[in-house]
């Protein structure tokens, strides 16, 4: 029996299993930081939920749909304190 593979790897009518996930790298390129700055914010605690499958990283478009909203934050409409320019 010939199972056609298809590019990102899912064998050709089954469901691929990461169906709904990014990876790290795609997930960073999207964020517009670096991988570095996903790897800190995730040791940090101050990253979405994921998922390691083996040593690669995966986010749940969900979870990270969720977080953001947990995260989001209203519009500080105090204004601001005059900056100055510190001299040395």
């Amino acid at each position: 029996m010939d199972q056609s593979i298809s590019p990102d790897g899912a064998t050709a009518g089954e469901p691929d299993f990461l169906t709904g996930y990014v990876s790290e790298e795609e997930y960073a390129r999207r964020r517009g930081v670096s991988m570095r700055t996903c790897q800190r914010d995730r040791q940090l605690r101050q990253a979405p939920p994921h998922v390691k499958f083996g040593r690669a990283v995966f986010y749940s478009v969900e979870s990270v749909r969720r977080w953001l909203k947990q995260n989001e934050r209203e519009a500080d409409r105090t204004p601001a304190a005059p900056r100055t320019r510190g001299g040395r």
